[in-house]
């Protein structure tokens, strides 16, 4: 499976967003084509609902412990 196919699948599984978008930014970067190693991600959700920004940050990136110690070398929420 793809990263960004990856990271959308979880996101839409744990969260059940109202609206998500996963770009994958890596070209803009000095990393060889096709890489999947820079993404940002756009995520509303009911999930959120009362939190702060850093908590929000915070359930996102436990989600995607995963594939930030893997594949992904940086996240932009």
């Amino acid at each position: 499976m793809m990263v960004q196919q990856d990271i959308e699948k979880r996101l839409q599984q744990h969260f059940n967003p109202a609206h998500l978008e996963v770009a994958n930014e890596s070209h803009m970067h000095s990393v060889p084509a096709n890489s999947e190693t820079h993404f940002r991600v756009v995520i509303v959700s009911d999930a959120f609902d009362g939190k702060r920004k850093v908590a929000r940050h915070q359930q996102v990136y436990a989600e995607l412990a995963a594939q930030l110690e893997g594949p992904v070398h940086a996240l932009a929420l």
